[in-house]
């Protein structure tokens, strides 16, 4: 998934982007499946995923993605989100409010989640890691992400299709520095080396670094607390389990033509750069902790303890631990679209539509 908003992205959801005209009769130049979209929303999918599949990283998603069985669709217009990939219904949703140039990269960012899914299923779920697996697992998942997506669009670019690259570097200007300086010490060429470059620009990104531990850490802990308190059963969070550097490399670099990370230490991921968290969510996690053991005579995830910290980029959103959270209208937004694609998934099983 890629990160909600922020206040220098509010224009991009405050009116819609401005659309070219669509061939209504154009068809998909690869076998995938857009039965989430409405017959409105088709022409703009089929655009958006043949642009995509003209680059060889990214048809290598798609193909992966269609194989695993991922449908296509557009979230809610309410969506404060570029795009988002639903591994439990095997569904990727775009965020209509975006431009297409914006859209063909996160297509290909989704679907690289879709593949991550497969090759990654032998390590265990984030709600049962311990807080320093959370971050070398997800974090890695993002940048890898984003690498493949960067390596598509500059795909695209050297063919002539110059706005996804143009708009990645607008949107993301630490990964698209990275990706500069990488591909300049490779002499202009764009091989593992310049990926993994890309990958590592990834952790440049303290904001959003920020806001993934909201989400993948935090707001999982505020989710458990609430049933402790409500006296209900908690089936995940454990946070106990451990992911090593090394597991994580193994999996998240992989192509067809190899692991562009192979030639990085993968113990990389452990270093203060890659592994440090925000002093608020290191306190947070610390005081979930202290009342999940309070609450339940659960042992502490003790990780958590030897994680170093840099400075909040952003004052939190969410309340202190333990103190009642209001739910955003982006949450809502995602259940209101995952409710929808169930209604069309359901139908289709039973020969309804």
């Amino acid at each position: 998934m890629e990160p909600k908003k922020s206040a220098s992205l509010q224009s991009v959801f405050d009116a819609p982007a401005a659309q070219p005209s669509y061939d209504p009769n154009a068809k998909l130049d690869i076998d995938v499946d857009i039965s989430l979209c409405s017959d409105e929303e088709r022409p703009r999918m089929i655009s958006i995923v043949n642009r995509l599949a003209k680059s060889e990283a990214g048809r290598e998603t798609l193909e992966i993605a269609a194989k695993a069985g991922y449908k296509f669709g557009f979230l809610d217009a309410s969506a404060k989100c570029f795009g988002c990939c639903f591994g439990s219904i095997n569904c990727i949703g775009l965020g209509p409010m975006a431009s297409d140039d914006k859209l063909v990269s996160t297509l290909c960012h989704e679907a690289r989640h879709a593949g991550q899914n497969l090759r990654m299923e032998n390590i265990p779920d984030r709600d049962e890691l311990n807080v320093a697996s959370i971050i070398r697992s997800s974090r890695a998942k993002e940048a890898d992400a984003q690498a493949y997506a960067l390596k598509a669009c500059k795909e695209l670019e050297m063919q002539g299709d110059k706005g996804p690259l143009a708009t990645f570097a607008k949107f993301y200007p630490p990964i698209y520095a990275a990706y500069e300086k990488a591909l300049a010490e490779q002499n202009g060429v764009m091989n593992d080396k310049v990926v993994a470059g890309v990958f590592k620009g990834w952790y440049d990104q303290t904001g959003t670094k920020q806001g993934y531990e909201e989400g993948y850490i935090i707001e999982p802990m505020h989710d458990a607390v609430e049933k402790y308190n409500r006296g209900m059963r908690v089936g995940t969070y454990s946070f106990k389990r451990d992911v090593t550097s090394e597991q994580v490399v193994e999996k998240i670099g992989w192509t067809k033509n190899g692991n562009y990370l192979a030639g990085e230490n993968p113990k990389f991921l452990d270093e203060e750069h890659y592994i440090s968290i925000g002093e608020r969510t290191k306190k947070d996690a610390q005081d979930f902790f202290k009342i999940r053991e309070e609450k339940k005579h659960i042992k502490r995830d003790e990780s958590v303890d030897s994680i170093p910290t840099y400075k909040d980029a952003y004052a939190r959103r969410l309340p202190e631990m333990g103190k009642p959270r209001q739910k955003d209208a982006e949450t809502m937004s995602m259940g209101s679209t995952i409710d929808k694609w169930n209604a069309i998934l359901s139908k289709r099983t039973y020969g309804r539509l």
